[in-house]
């Protein structure tokens, strides 16, 4: 098994993958057909759109981290296994750690927020406060050879010397608004890194300091020494790794793509773990534990492979000159006052490999969470993230990278990581604590996974499993369900235990949302493994959901002309072309067609479980009791009424939505939308001539246009077939039943003509009427 293809945290060079979701869902129809037949009893004559039995399959990396941890650890592979036994040891009264050493003695020191308060925890881990500051961040902590604590405050702040009975003194003003870093040199001087100028200060014994080296960055976040003696430093915000000889002489061996290089640490080989972090400011990240900074420009010094949870972040392999590095100054970059904890995660981060000979290799990368903490024991590499303040394990020295996820703390923030002895020490923000990871491993651990949506009420089938279980070792499963988004006290109790791994019938009540969890245990020193859990279920089959039925009328059979209302839609939405009430809308003469007008029913309709639909019209008038089928069996989402087809008159339509043909008879279900009244007129106006005036020097005709069904809502005239003009009618407004026009036509010369009218209803039928009219010539009777 290996990580999901498209995971977030992704250590290179994994062989072998366990399957995705795309491809197990398409492996899984394979076996659909039998759950069917089988599982639920359903029909064996089922079409494939039927509702059928779905399975929900945790197994990946990904998948498993969307849960909660309890006891449990998680491979890359995507296996659960008991983890190392963890220890909430000391937890003082404040809301962040900040730093973190331990003393020659075994006695641990750490540092905090917003307090200044340094403490100190004796072997069998009893905290003390040890010492307070003026300043309230306690960002750098080291001890030097004299045994003394070494403390670096923060904002605008100093380095102290405490010695072990607690005396303090200031020993170095580096006048920086921040301290960030201490390390102590094999000859015994202090380094420090600060910013917000980005300055290295190496300090003697003595407590005199000097300027060591000017990056030329904004801060210098972290200091370490490789084997060689050399000064190591992460900076922000070009994201540099340098490398200092103890002359003074700066390189450049790496530049992230992110803009702070956090923390640093450095293996027995000599292989040194950057950890980079960072992402857009003001786009919803929360600022880092240390300057909130947009990233500068990118240069770096050796060749760097980097591969990212998503695709625009996948850099090719790339070589960038060293001489750009640090040759500009990042100074006058926004500022934080302070560490103010995340309301949520960075978005990104990686952890960088730098080998002896200067090639470089990005051996984790997250979109969705940051590394904080980095600690080193032998070829293991040690990292904690801002995200439930994990802490993972990495052997990059192994084939496959093995990566374990060791521990989730259920902080905000793992910031900083310790080996004192055996034990990795772990220290968390949002609520301050020391958490002992030790090396024996517990007896039991729960894995609880994330709640499962199957969209409507389910009925369930299964649960089954794959694993190991050597040996005084047992894997036992519970299931609870319920209908509301998170578990309450409305949902089922735990269900259980299920221990066969080919399958146990799930014993909770048919639900929308389901979730299990998995107790691990052990009698001995061996760990059973989960590798995947399967969850069959089968959805209810719910009712079509129509969302809109609009009748609309137009001239010709198929073109829409002025809507009709609106039947039906949504609550706060409206059928395309309709305003919600009865109303006529202006009609395009060059569509009208003499012979009637075609009505025009669409609809919208979706299934939830995804069931091929059919649609059925019925129709009745106004003065009418019963519903009388139109069509049935439709598949498409729109239907067009011979303009003959119905009587005139007043009507309302109904809308029939079934799965019938994707479900057995018994489980089918339909929906219903019934439409606002409609009229269905082919009838056109009735055009009469109850008068005309003749003369030699003008004709007056009077016309009377009539539509028993829909109001008129236009008219126009023409004199012996020529060009047409609109005409008004005598009360100014063509909107009646009933309206006379009345047409005066100047200049015609003597003899027959004729002139016509043709009026218009608000459907679009068209009458014609005429009148043959005798101009008489000069001095006729």
């Amino acid at each position: 098994m290996s990580a999901k293809a498209k995971t977030g945290y992704w250590p290179l060079k994994a062989e072998g993958r366990k399957l995705g979701s795309a491809e197990r869902h398409a492996m899984n129809r394979l076996f659909k057909l039998r759950m069917i037949l089988f599982g639920f009893g359903v029909l064996a004559v089922l079409p494939l759109a039927a509702v059928e039995t779905s399975f929900w399959q945790v197994g990946t990396f990904d998948e498993i981290l969307e849960g909660r941890l309890s006891g449990v650890s998680i491979t890359k592979d995507g296996v659960l296994r008991l983890a190392s036994e963890t220890q909430s040891v000391f937890s003082p009264d404040v809301s962040m750690a900040l730093s973190i050493t331990a003393d020659r003695e075994g006695r641990l020191y750490i540092g905090t927020g917003h307090q200044g308060k340094v403490f100190r925890t004796d072997s069998a881990h009893h905290g003390t406060l040890f010492f307070t500051a003026s300043e309230p961040d306690i960002f750098a902590l080291a001890v030097g050879p004299d045994g003394a604590l070494y403390v670096g405050t923060s904002p605008e702040g100093k380095i102290y010397r405490v010695t072990p009975d607690g005396k303090s003194s200031a020993f170095f003003d580096p006048k920086a608004k921040y301290i960030w870093a201490l390390a102590f040199d094999a000859k015994g001087s202090l380094y420090a890194g600060t910013g917000d100028r980005g300055l290295i200060y190496r300090i003697d014994n003595s407590g005199k300091g000097e300027v060591f080296f000017d990056s030329h960055q904004t801060h210098i976040m972290c200091l370490k020494f490789d084997a060689r003696g050399n000064l190591l430093a992460g900076s922000d915000p070009d994201g540099l790794v340098y490398r200092i000889t103890l002359a003074g002489k700066p390189y450049v061996l790496f530049q992230a793509n992110l803009p702070e290089i956090h923390d640093l640490a450095v293996d027995t080989h000599g292989n040194i773990y950057a950890a980079a972090l960072g992402g857009p400011v003001g786009k919803g990240g929360a600022p880092f534990l240390g300057p909130n900074i947009a990233p500068g420009p990118a240069v770096s010094g050796a060749a760097v492979t980097v591969v990212a949870g998503t695709e625009e972040n996948t850099l090719a392999a790339q070589t960038r000159s060293p001489e750009a590095a640090g040759s500009g100054s990042s100074r006058n970059a926004p500022m934080s006052v302070g560490y103010m904890p995340p309301a949520a995660n960075l978005g990104k981060g990686s952890l960088i490999e730098i080998s002896p000979d200067y090639s470089a290799e990005t051996v984790w990368t997250s979109n969705s969470e940051a590394v904080f903490g980095l600690a080193v024991k032998g070829d293991q590499v040690y990292f904690s993230t801002d995200s439930d303040g994990r802490v993972f394990d990495l052997r990059p020295e192994t084939d496959s990278r093995e990566l374990t996820l060791l521990s989730e703390t259920g902080e905000a923030m793992a910031t900083r990581l310790l080996f004192s002895g055996p034990d990795l020490f772990i220290a968390t923000s949002n609520v301050a604590r020391l958490i002992r990871l030790g090396a024996s491993t517990v007896k039991e651990g729960t894995y609880e996974s994330a709640v499962k949506d199957t969209k409507s009420i389910s009925r369930w089938g299964t649960l089954s499993w794959r694993g190991e279980a050597p040996e005084g070792t047992a894997i036992e499963f519970f299931t609870r369900s319920g209908n509301s988004e998170r578990p309450d006290p409305t949902w089922s109790d735990w269900k259980g235990p299920y221990r066969n791994s080919k399958g146990n019938p799930i014993e909770n009540d048919p639900a929308r949302y389901i979730q299990w969890q998995a107790v691990l245990r052990t009698t001995n020193n061996a760990s059973p493994a989960l590798d995947e859990v399967t969850v069959s279920y089968l959805n209810q089959n719910v009712p079509p959901e129509i969302r809109s039925f609009a009748v609309s009328n137009s001239a010709e059979p198929g073109n829409p002309a002025g809507p009709l209302p609106s039947a039906f839609g949504a609550p706060g939405m409206q059928s395309p072309g309709t305003s919600g009430g009865i109303s006529f809308g202006p009609q395009s003469r060059s569509k009208v067609s003499p012979t009637g007008n075609a009505t025009m029913f669409t609809w919208q309709a979706d299934d939830p479980n995804g069931d091929q639909l059919v649609y059925s019209i019925y129709v009745k008038a106004s003065d009418e009791q019963d519903w009388h089928l139109l069509k049935d069996l439709i598949r498409q989402t729109s239907y067009t009424l011979d303009p003959h087809q119905l009587p005139d008159g007043k009507y309302v339509a109904k809308l029939v939505a079934s799965d019938e043909e994707s479900n057995p008879p018994e489980t089918a279900r339909k929906s219903e939308a019934v439409s606002a009244a409609f009229w269905v007129d082919s009838t056109p106006p009735v055009v009469t001539v109850p008068r005309q005036t003749p003369s030699p020097v003008s004709v007056e005709v009077q016309f009377q246009a009539e539509d028993s069904i829909s109001p008129l809502q236009s008219a126009e005239t023409s004199t012996d077939g020529k060009e047409w003009h609109d005409v008004i009618s005598d009360d100014g407004v063509v909107d009646s039943l009933l309206e006379r026009f009345t047409v005066r036509v100047h200049g015609l010369s003597p003899g027959e003509h004729i002139i016509m009218l043709r009026a218009y209803d608000a459907v679009g039928n068209v009458g014609l009427g005429k009148a043959v009219v005798h101009v008489p010539g000069n001095g006729s009777p």
